[in-house]
């Protein structure tokens, strides 16, 4: 979603903040960064052998992406003078989304959309996603078809980005012309 969200707004940003990042762009790096960033509660379950007792706790609760997203926007803006208001927007939506995609998916706990204000875990009666069985070995063949429903959600992604991006050339175009 990370990608995504840099596909759908990079034409948007600031000239200023077009930085790279050895051969990648600051903006990429970060987008995908933030989006991966409600998992990093794996970490801590991965390394207790517990995997199920610590994902999709609290680092999947859409008031810590709101948090996340001001602290990181709030220190580009300090540090770079980078624009407050974009960065916020894109880093919102890179967290945002990854939460979101969690409530769709299987897995029989649901997230903590609301910690810390409930432990109360969420989940939606709709199912778009298979999402990894940890029960299951790496070599199991659910994993086939977790890896064929997200690749197919991938595509359908980028075919709507592609989509975005070309009429927002031809408006831009459109735009272009009629100044003259």
């Amino acid at each position: 979603m990370g990608y995504l969200v840099y596909r759908l707004s990079r034409h948007s940003l600031p000239e200023q903040t077009r930085i790279k990042i050895g051969p990648l762009p600051l903006f990429l790096v970060v987008t995908m960064g933030v989006s991966l960033l409600p998992d990093l509660d794996s970490i801590a379950g991965i390394l207790a052998s517990d995997f199920g007792r610590y994902h999709n706790n609290g680092t999947h609760s859409l008031l810590v992406g709101l948090a996340v997203s001001l602290l990181v926007a709030g220190t580009f803006r300090f540090v770079k003078r980078f624009d407050f208001v974009f960065w916020f927007v894109v880093l919102l939506a890179s967290y945002e989304m990854h939460v979101i995609m969690d409530y769709f998916t299987v897995g029989g706990r649901g997230v903590m959309l609301f910690w810390p204000l409930t432990l109360q875990r969420f989940e939606s009666p709709v199912k778009l996603f298979f999402g990894v069985r940890w029960s299951e070995s790496p070599l199991d063949p659910v994993h086939l078809l977790t890896l064929a429903n997200e690749l197919v959600f991938l595509l359908l992604l980028l075919l709507f980005a592609q989509i975005w991006e070309r009429k927002a050339a031809i408006n831009r175009n459109k735009k272009a012309a009629n100044s003259f």
